[in-house]
């Protein structure tokens, strides 16, 4: 039981930790006279694609056991 809740919030915090950068930077706030381009976003998708996949794994894994 404290090991799925373990896992439970460790994902949480990893998917908000990774999440917090697509906030970092709103493009109406941005100067017209720079040519300033947007947070780069897709920087993290294939990160959050792999921790996706391994948090679904995990969570599956855990399932079979279970069952």
């Amino acid at each position: 039981m404290k090991n799925s809740i373990t896992t439970k919030i460790s994902s949480l915090l990893l998917l908000l930790f990774l999440s917090t950068a697509s906030f970092a930077q709103n493009p109406t706030e941005a100067p017209d006279d720079e040519d300033v381009t947007p947070a780069p976003i897709n920087d993290y998708i294939v990160p959050m694609l792999l921790a996706g996949v391994f948090l679904g794994y995990t969570f599956i894994k855990g399932k079979a056991k279970k069952a």
